[in-house]
């Protein structure tokens, strides 16, 4: 597949969402909330959250205006609802639920703010969202159409310190709802020019989806970024900075049933322009492909296909690897691993972690491979470290099974956790494999070409690295005779890469 070509098709995703030429969005006059500010309502509660120290505090009184209704009724009228600069911070107490065709344009500098409740709720939903955590859902049936909302600087606060918020309702009635912004069975879907800030949640969740564009994004600590669900296709992501809690963007076609709506492959997605922190432990990016098995025993092909990843800044590594539930790894795991295709990985800068600072020690290349792939390139690349000196890692691409044990502690907030450990004396059935120590990953036509590293002789020039090969690596584990007592517990998987081309000049066919 030509990667140029596959690019000018994700570009068409543009029209399709009714925009204009110019990026401009296609409709009529707004309609602005403040002709229906009869309908705010003032309140009075109590919250540990501390907006100014953006940290937990005392227990306080809080009051302040609830902008939900105003908002509903603007919606509900006309279609559409602009919500202007207003200089404090407004408040909702549910989710603002947009249906087909609705617009909702906030202006950049006025803050809204999800009132602290007995449940942390996302911040904006569509109406027609289908839970199929027991099925395959069918792609789009029913869906909302034509959504496009644009501005403001939301915020849960930190959903009061109590874990990941973002549930569908004060009911907690669609499992696996876990974003700010939820769109699931929706088609033609923008979300642009938005700030997250203090968000305990996914800042955007969309799956079961087709023809999505997330742009323009700033993310002011929040739990994770942009999380694309399967089934989905056609997306573009980009212009997307700040600093999350895990993974900036995530392609998870497969996932956790706690984390997930629904299941399915995930095809044809643009993912560009992205900056996070450099060297921070979360400057990271996900694609989980798996094999999904229902509670029926029925299985679902949950791939990866035909993805663009571009111009990408302060990211470590590259996660695609398997890695079952660490709640419940006996009952939710993918069989057999993900499979993907026809990925590009071109224009990175890749800003390393020390090993020693990172969580997880079995880490060994920025591309960190447990999945069989057919079809992966890997071009301009520049490193801003020497791989495998000063405690960072030594390869560009890793492919192979992962080991890294932990062991069920007690936590005095939810009862227990998995934790790391060193050494332990815990029972057998006690430990728990965080990835996939016996899995046997192959990756076929593999493509590096132009990678860069510093020129250790002139300080920030940097030069072709002299021999690609050393870059690429076969993991390979045995089981640790000596576990539990040293860490971790290791496995009986490798991995293998059968074919590679090297600077369109060596090929390798180790077939």
């Amino acid at each position: 597949m030509n990667e140029n070509e596959l690019y000018q098709e994700l570009l068409k995703i543009e029209s399709r969402v009714g925009l204009h030429e110019g990026g401009e969005l296609k409709g009529g006059e707004l309609k602005s909330i403040i002709d229906y500010a009869d309908l705010v309502r003032e309140a009075e509660w109590q919250q540990k959250w501390d907006s100014r120290a953006r940290s937990m505090s005392q227990l306080h009184d809080m009051r302040g205006s609830i902008w939900s209704d105003v908002i509903e009724r603007c919606l509900k009228e006309h279609g559409c609802a602009y919500v202007p600069k207003i200089s404090t911070p407004i408040y909702i107490d549910r989710p603002i639920v947009l249906r087909s065709g609705n617009r909702l344009i906030v202006h950049p500098e006025t803050e809204i703010r999800l009132k602290v409740g007995a449940v942390g709720t996302c911040m904006v939903r569509n109406s027609q969202v289908v839970l199929s955590q027991d099925r395959p859902v069918q792609l789009c049936r029913g869906a909302d159409e034509d959504i496009f909302i644009e501005g403001g600087i939301w915020c849960d606060q930190n959903n009061e310190g109590r874990g990941r918020g973002g549930e569908y309702d004060q009911k907690s009635s669609v499992p696996g709802s876990m974003g700010m912004f939820l769109f699931h069975n929706v088609s033609r879907v923008v979300v642009r020019n938005v700030i997250f800030r203090d968000c305990s949640a996914f800042a955007v969740q969309i799956g079961n989806a087709t023809d999505y564009i997330i742009e323009d994004i700033t993310f002011d600590e929040t739990a994770d970024g942009i999380h694309v669900e399967g089934p989905s296709q056609r997306g573009i992501i980009r212009h997307i900075h700040g600093k999350t809690n895990d993974d900036a963007v995530a392609l998870n076609a497969w996932d956790w049933q706690i984390g997930s709506i629904t299941f399915g492959p995930i095809t044809d997605v643009l993912v560009e322009d992205i900056e996070m922190q450099p060297g921070y432990t979360w400057s990271e990016l996900r694609l989980l492909p798996g094999t999904k098995i229902f509670s029926s025993g029925e299985t679902l092909d949950c791939d990866i296909r035909r993805c663009i990843f571009r111009n990408i800044r302060g990211i470590h590594t590259f996660k695609m690897y398997d890695q079952p539930n660490i709640g419940n790894p006996e009952e939710d795991f993918a069989d057999p691993i993900g499979k993907m295709s026809d990925l590009f990985f071109s224009d990175i800068v890749v800003d390393g972690i020390h090993k020693s600072e990172y969580y997880d020690l079995s880490s060994d290349g920025v591309l960190d491979i447990c999945a069989d792939i057919d079809g992966i390139s890997i071009r301009d690349v520049r490193f801003n470290y020497i791989p495998g000196q000063s405690d960072m890692a030594p390869y560009l691409v890793s492919v192979g099974p992962k080991s890294l044990t932990w062991h069920r502690e007690p936590s005095s907030e939810s009862g227990s956790c998995w934790r790391p450990s060193v050494k332990g004396i815990a029972e057998d059935d006690e430990w728990v494999d965080v990835f996939n120590p016996n899995a046997n990953p192959v990756v076929k036509g593999l493509v590096v070409k132009e990678i860069d590293i510093p020129d250790q002789s002139n300080p920030d020039t940097y030069v072709p690295h002299a021999d690609l090969a050393a870059l690429i690596h076969e993991r390979r584990l045995t089981p640790n005779p000596d576990f539990p007592n040293t860490m971790p517990r290791g496995g009986t998987g490798s991995g293998k890469v059968l074919t590679w081309t090297l600077d369109e000049q060596t090929s390798h066919d180790c077939a």
